[in-house]
């Protein structure tokens, strides 16, 4: 006797009994022993339409990117032509000045404009076989470049693909189970199901921080500064104690500093402006509070003073720090500033060269981050501090200035970020932690806009889970009537692979922690469907092989021949249609389509191979003279 199908037989058993071993934790999880819990961990999880929680949007800027781009092209093409003009170790030039206008750079020359020095210098970037500059345009000493579109998309599409990374690998750190993060056309989707309000709050926080890690010397040695306050003396009036008295900068405060290296050396000199800020209980209002500050005074750099003719010197940026009032004796108060500084924009030290970062504690036992650079980025970090001891170092961290120490040594690979003096031991410690997460994640390429934020809650999907189980469960008492009643004896076997099909389909989305969504419902009860409709397709097969009156085992073997090729060209169709949904569908398309998919390779295993093996197992225990079907 044929006894194949006693070794077929044992293998859908143990898939059988280990899928519903594999289920437990997600339909009973409170029953379960502990050690039970420590072999099987994974289970099906709900999406966003089942479990609520939130769909965010976000936009990059674009922008910044390009006029990031452009300026290191500028600074580029300036030292080339500075050198060749023999001004090689100089600050500024004395014969041309380069500035970035949107999506243009703009190359001035002071004398005249001398063509064979600009071809040469910008001849990396305006190459006819690959460019990235077009000269567009000469006005006067002006001569005008625009970024090549074709470089402009590829620089865009390389942005988004790393934004979604990062923010992927960033959501990772939270441990959250399975995210949705994806594109949709230029827009970054974020869908986190199942999550409270306070951690979605901290997950949208260290999304948007860009994280981008510069470490800049303050100019100790520019005027601008001095140019500044003597301005704001003459117009707004200033008294002894260097304080503005008139709005809308009144209470502005200029503030000397002077520093040097413990070595000993020239002490710099430099100047502040400082501007209070009131003190707020939430953190969120204590920020907002920073920032409309900011505003002020920001617009006092970017708007006021360039029409007065004092625009921020080129090479030059104003760089904000959240801190607090010191005493004459350099004791620090309880009020709480912003304090503005002229930085050198351009260095090569910046957080990309990190390769680790934990959270520590300085020598006043506040929370700060430990970070090591790779080879390279120590070797800048050396470079610069040993060039500039006794100089302040401004550690910028997207927007805001944390902490300017005073290099004292030379500097190679580790170096400790302090996070400013504002805040409760307790949010400088949050705010480590979270600094720690995205330096690892590495740093968005620009910074992100939140365009849309839909918060779904549980409620929502227990009533769809509610929907969805009623619909299934009517389904599932239509099928099984159905196969019961027009197939009889051999519609229970059809029924048995139903049963079985559902409890691996769930075991394998368990498996892989697919999510569960109210489409994949829906692609479960079309997976039942399909089955059915196999296991119809080889009982019509078989009914014809008995009306041409073969026996009730060779019409068997016959009809799952005729039908398996059938069953399997519409499966494999259908398997196609459900891998172009999932590769080209967001969030609920994907969500059925993974469904589908799974279900397919269920259906064909458990329609066509499962139900076969029962057959043969009813034959092999007696000699059937009849088939019920």
């Amino acid at each position: 006797m044929d006894r194949k199908w006693l070794w077929r037989a044992l293998l859908f058993s143990f898939f059988g009994i280990f899928s519903v071993v594999y289920l437990l934790p997600t339909f009973a999880p409170s029953s379960l022993p502990g050690w039970y819990k420590g072999y099987f961990t994974k289970k099906v999880l709900l999406g966003l339409d089942l479990a609520g929680g939130v769909h965010l949007e976000y936009a990059i800027d674009t922008d910044s990117i390009i006029e990031s781009q452009l300026d290191n092209w500028g600074e580029d093409v300036k030292g080339k032509l500075m050198e060749a003009y023999g001004e090689k170790d100089k600050d500024n030039s004395e014969h041309v000045s380069i500035v970035t206008r949107g999506n243009r750079l703009e190359i001035t020359f002071k004398k005249e404009i001398n063509q064979q020095f600009l071809s040469k210098a910008t001849a990396d970037y305006t190459d006819a076989r690959d460019p990235k500059l077009h000269r567009v345009d000469t006005k006067d000493l002006t001569v005008f470049y625009a970024i090549d579109n074709e470089f402009t998309k590829d620089l865009e599409e390389k942005a988004l693909v790393r934004a979604v990374d990062t923010i992927r690998d960033r959501v990772d750190e939270f441990g959250v189970a399975s995210p949705e993060i994806y594109r949709k056309d230029d827009m970054i989707v974020v869908e986190l199901p199942g999550l409270d309000k306070d951690i979605q709050e901290s997950i949208k926080r260290i999304i948007m921080r860009s994280a981008h890690l510069e470490f800049k010397l303050v100019d100790s040695e520019s005027q601008y500064m001095k140019e500044v306050a003597k301005y704001l003396r003459t117009t707004y009036g200033m008294d002894e104690s260097g304080i503005i008295q008139k709005a809308p900068y009144k209470g502005l405060v200029v503030v000397p500093d002077s520093y040097g290296a413990r070595k000993g050396g020239d002490k710099n000199r430099t100047l502040y402006f400082q501007m209070d800020v009131g003190s707020r209980d939430l953190p969120v209002e204590q920020q907002q509070e920073f920032n409309r500050v900011r505003k002020v005074m920001d617009k006092l750099f970017r708007e006021e003073l360039p029409k007065a003719g004092l625009p921020v010197p080129q090479g030059r940026e104003i760089g904000f720090e959240r801190t607090v009032k010191h005493t004459d004796q350099g004791i620090p108060t309880a009020q709480k500033v912003i304090q503005s500084m002229i930085l050198i924009r351009n260095t090569k030290v910046t957080g990309e060269y990190i390769v680790n970062a934990q959270v520590g504690y300085d020598q006043q036992g506040a929370a700060v981050v430990n970070a090591r650079f790779n080879r390279t980025g120590g070797k800048y970090f050396g470079d610069l501090t040993g060039k500039h001891m006794g100089w302040k170092m401004a550690i910028k961290l997207d927007e805001w200035v944390e902490s300017a120490p005073v290099i004292q040594d030379e500097i190679f690979e580790n170096v400790q970020i302090s996070l400013g003096v504002t805040g409760s031991q307790q949010e400088r410690y949050r705010e480590a932690e979270e600094l720690v997460g995205v330096l690892r994640s590495g740093s968005l390429p620009a910074p992100l806009s939140k365009e849309m934020e839909l918060n779904k809650g549980p409620s929502l999907g227990k009533d769809a889970i509610r929907r969805g189980t009623i619909a299934f469960i009517i389904g599932i008492i239509l099928v099984v009537g159905f196969m019961l009643f027009y197939y009889r004896w051999s519609g229970l076997i059809a029924v048995s692979a139903l049963v079985l099909n559902v409890t691996m389909m769930m075991a394998i989305m368990a498996a892989f922690e697919a999510r569960l969504t109210l489409p994949g419902i829906a692609g479960i009860v079309l997976t039942l469907g399909m089955a059915v409709d196999a296991n119809i397709i080889i009982f019509e097969r078989i009914r014809e092989e008995l009306r041409l009156g073969k026996n009730p085992r060779a019409a068997i073997e016959a009809g799952y021949g005729r039908a398996f090729w059938t069953i399997m060209d519409s499966q494999i169709t259908t398997a196609i249609a459900g891998i172009v949904l999932y590769e080209f569908g967001t969030g609920p398309i994907k969500g059925f389509a993974v469904t589908l998919i799974i279900g397919i390779i269920t259906s064909v295993v458990t329609g066509v191979f499962f139900t076969r093996v029962v057959y043969d197992f009813v034959n092999s225990r007696k000699k059937l003279e009849n088939l019920s079907i």
